[in-house]
């Protein structure tokens, strides 16, 4: 008999273990054209739970759902405004993209490594209590730099000078802030360091590799001068291109054999970037150690910390987005779930729709869950 106790213990013995990477399972990989998929029974789940959870969160405002296994699909299904062909806004998902590119731009030798100076980027740092933040800082939002008075979108002006010009209110490393402003300054620090701009760096590194054919990575702003400059960024992509980005991360950092980034940056970027919030990593979530979700204010730096996928493993980390735009990873069960959509109530919220879908599973892998957690319930029929 499977008892809580056993399941925090299972939890506890995988956290202590390594992820459970490409190595140790055997994945389909995609062709440009071709997708296989697998019939859910096959695939190790009780179908009228698989399909009692997806059809929640189609019900709670997703537009698209995918679960697949392995590599292989197990679960299409769009909703009001979704489709095959349809491309969304996915928002913050986009920022672990960015970090892939971040560890790509270290791999190639552009980054010298994640301690190197932003000052080397961002001049006029140099001589400025601000030369301290480092890559790392910026990936981990740990960089000390308020983003009181910086908008996220349409901003009028060059947004490297106006986002670089943003207050030191923290030393470097001492506070844990979710700041998408600052953020941005990562798509300036990529091109700058790649010497290119960043849309092409991106294909030529990421998208291309990947098969990701439908997928724009840049909205553009102009500065003062009129002369046109990177704005802000906000991947639009369709599902599959999600599930190709969602296989390269289940993958543990390559795409069918082939190296995207190193497994050694792709582990850190997964893992806890920093003891403020353990549950972030480099633009990433994970669910290793409880933390604290993106939600600013006090009351929510105050909240206890929680696992951020309860009822999933410790394993489970994830691309995050706004309204629910997510890409979720779970290495230890070779699934890889994604979802778009509208903001969700319920069912469709990352850890609610990833719980469910482990739920389903015939043999359900060891799961972590929070104080007063609900159990998955079981479908009727």
């Amino acid at each position: 008999m499977t008892t809580r106790r056993t399941i925090l213990a299972g939890a506890a013995a995988m956290a202590a273990a390594p992820r459970a990477w490409a190595q140790a399972r055997t994945f389909y990989w995609p062709t440009a054209t071709e997708w296989a998929t697998n019939d859910p029974k096959a695939a190790g789940f009780d179908p009228a739970r698989l399909d009692a959870a997806v059809k929640a969160a189609i019900t709670d405002g997703s537009t698209s759902v995918m679960v697949l296994r392995d590599g292989k699909i197990v679960n299409e299904t769009y909703g009001t405004g979704g489709g095959a062909t349809v491309s969304r806004e996915i928002a913050s998902a986009g920022k672990s993209m960015v970090s892939v590119l971040t560890g790509c731009a270290v791999d190639d030798g552009k980054i010298k490594s994640l301690s190197q100076s932003g000052a080397d980027f961002f001049p006029q740092w140099k001589g400025t209590p601000k030369e301290a933040i480092t890559v790392k800082h910026l990936i981990s939002m740990t960089s000390g730099l308020d983003d009181a008075g910086l908008a996220v979108r349409n901003v009028m002006g060059d947004q490297a000078a106006i986002n670089a010009a943003a207050a030191l209110i923290n030393p470097p490393g001492t506070r844990w802030l979710y700041n998408t402003p600052v953020y941005h300054l990562m798509f300036h620090l990529v091109a700058r360091a790649a010497g290119e701009p960043f849309e092409a760096y991106a294909k030529r590194k990421l998208l291309d590799p990947l098969g990701m054919t439908s997928t724009w990575l840049m909205n553009k702003g102009r500065d003062a001068a009129g002369k046109e400059v990177t704005n802000y960024y906000t991947g639009i992509c369709k599902a599959r291109d999600l599930a190709r980005f969602g296989m390269m991360a289940l993958g543990g950092g390559s795409w069918n054999g082939r190296t995207v980034v190193s497994s050694s940056y792709f582990k850190a970027a997964t893992s806890p970037s920093q003891e403020l919030n353990p549950a972030y990593g480099y633009l990433w979530w994970e669910n290793a150690r409880p933390g604290r979700a993106a939600a600013a204010g006090a009351a929510a730096a105050a909240a206890p910390p929680r696992y951020l996928f309860g009822g999933s493993p410790v394993d489970t980390f994830a691309a995050l987005g706004a309204a629910g735009q997510n890409v979720v990873v779970v290495p230890s069960a070779g699934l890889v779930i994604v979802r778009q959509g509208t903001a969700p109530s319920g069912p469709a919220s990352q850890a609610g729709l990833t719980a469910a879908v482990i739920a389903a599973m015939d043999t359900p892998p060891a799961v972590v869950r929070n104080a007063g957690q609900a159990q998955v319930p079981t479908p009727a029929g």
